[in-house]
């Protein structure tokens, strides 16, 4: 297996143990889906995969490729339209693209194909250099893998999104009060690197079992795209901090529906063009090391190493172990009952920057246009004059 190149987070823990607790023929359907993200997280690579060397010579391949997608799509609806067929699925979307939430994101499609190509850039410590004796080229992007991934990605949005985004979009008015309750905060470190905090030990658990299961999934597919469309997150990766707060098993398999945690869990792990390269958990009760260690044979070296259990050995005291490993200014203010440099929900603040940056570039251009419009308007009346 390859390093996890995407986000690993404690509910494919919770997944795992609530199938090996239950009735196998009732969970059956469950546990196979468990198992495939499993074999998903590092996404695998083939004999015969399209190598290149830079990610800017693949955009105009998966460009085409879904260009040839949208064109089959048509041709698949027309056949669910035609007269005479008894109730037909309605068309909840005529492009592949309808499915991605560029706007809310202020993200290009270009940018969009950017990130699985970034994803399926081969890690530095992965690289074995055949070069030594050649000066050909040094083919580290695997396009192949990159449109595999993103087939995931729009398999995904369709089976489980594409219902919910004809009705209304994604936006953060949308998902915020369940963001208020869920209260994932997000930060860079020091090296770049996306950190992804999350305080498990603040949540209200009453408000979130009863809040409706799929607006949580709502919110974590908006969440996800905040760190998927992140430059941070895709040229250096995510660390991914939590809190458990010694949560009891029983709180741990309840707190979501378990259905709902499968998409969560496949979304996290086998869909997203992110990677993970590190998972640190405080708090962690004693069921969870048990289940880390029965979780052994199902992952990678890598992802063993970087998934650590801090327990009040390693860090008597919290506050100046995340100090020395991100440093204060990248901790955000409050969470984990740490203090830090970073304003709570800057996250946010950044999104929004983002949006007044792009509407007021917008709005150059289009100015621009019309004075070059003008401008060309007073030579065609000079010419004729």
């Amino acid at each position: 297996m390859h390093s996890p190149n995407t986000f690993k987070n404690v509910l494919i823990i919770f997944i795992f143990c609530f199938i090996m607790m239950n009735n196998k023929k009732r969970n059956g359907h469950i546990h196979t889906v468990t198992m495939d993200t499993f074999g998903m997280a590092h996404g695998k690579e083939g004999k015969n995969d399209l190598w290149l060397e830079c990610v800017e010579q693949g955009v105009p391949m998966l460009r085409q490729y879904l260009f040839e997608k949208d064109k089959q799509l048509l041709i698949e609806q027309q056949k669910t339209q035609k007269k005479g067929t008894k109730n037909p699925p309605p068309i909840l979307f005529s492009s592949w693209m309808d499915l991605v939430p560029l706007d809310e994101f202020h993200v290009t499609q270009g940018q969009f194909l950017k990130a699985f190509l970034k994803w399926s850039i081969k890690d530095k410590e992965d690289i074995v250099d055949n070069n030594d004796n050649n000066d050909g080229p040094k083919l580290i992007v695997n396009a192949s893998k990159a449109r595999r991934r993103l087939d995931s990605y729009l398999d995904w949005m369709k089976d489980n999104m594409a219902k919910d985004l004809s009705e209304r979009p994604l936006t953060l008015d949308s998902v915020m009060d369940v963001a208020k309750v869920w209260d994932l905060q997000t930060t860079v470190s020091k090296d770049g690197q996306l950190i992804w905090w999350m305080d498990v030990g603040a949540m209200d658990r009453e408000t979130i079992k009863a809040t409706d299961p799929h607006e949580q999934l709502r919110y974590l597919v908006w969440y996800c795209h905040l760190i998927m469309f992140d430059t941070n997150a895709q040229d250096h990766g995510v660390i991914m901090m939590e809190d458990l707060n010694k949560m009891g098993f029983w709180n741990a398999m309840t707190l979501i529906p378990i259905d709902v945690s499968a998409k969560m869990d496949r979304l996290t792990i086998g869909v997203l063009p992110v990677k993970m390269k590190g998972v640190y958990m405080f708090g962690a009760a004693r069921w969870l090391g048990l289940m880390m260690t029965m979780m052994k044979p199902f992952l990678s070296k890598k992802m063993r190493d970087r998934i650590v259990i801090i327990t009040e050995t390693i860090a008597p005291d919290r506050q100046k172990y995340c100090d020395e490993l991100f440093g204060r200014e990248n901790i955000p203010e409050g969470c984990m009952d740490l203090h830090g440099d970073t304003p709570h929900d800057a996250m946010f603040a950044k999104l929004e920057k983002k949006g007044k940056k792009k509407a007021k570039k917008a709005k150059a251009k289009d100015k621009g246009d019309g004075e070059e419009s003008k401008e060309k308007k007073k030579k065609e009346k000079k010419v004729k004059g």
